[in-house]
């Protein structure tokens, strides 16, 4: 079985596509769902084994790169990407130093950013 996924972010929107990709790849791991920094810490306590996850910026309590940071200490071979309406660099650079292994801004067209996202999660299926 494939370890747990963690989805933090505060946008419901973003939220129900992201789980809407996961069914799209028939993602066969366990899915946990943060609306806050705090509620994604409190997963990563309850959940040490979390094998992937798909981290916003900006998020109430904790910001990405302290989620993905956190994620990899517990977890080094966690694959994570930072999946944020923002494409700034700074927030790229803070996140890739945290530990994600890659950034998707998704304010860009729509089935790109989809593309983007399902060729990720199938890769990820491998692991």
């Amino acid at each position: 079985m494939t370890k747990p996924l963690l989805i933090a972010d505060d946008s419901p929107g973003k939220i129900v596509l992201l789980q809407h990709l996961l069914n799209k790849v028939h993602w066969n791991g366990p899915l946990l769902v943060a609306e806050t920094g705090e509620e994604a810490m409190e997963l990563m306590d309850e959940h040490p084994d979390i094998g992937f996850g798909l981290i916003d910026y900006y998020i109430p309590s904790k910001n990405g790169p302290a989620i993905i940071h956190r994620l990899k200490e517990m977890n080094p071979a966690a694959r994570i990407a930072l999946v944020s309406s923002s494409d700034a660099k700074k927030n790229f650079d803070e996140a890739i130093a945290a530990g994600a292994d890659t950034c998707i801004c998704t304010t860009y067209a729509s089935d790109t950013v989809e593309k983007t996202i399902l060729e990720l999660l199938e890769e990820w299926q491998l692991y």
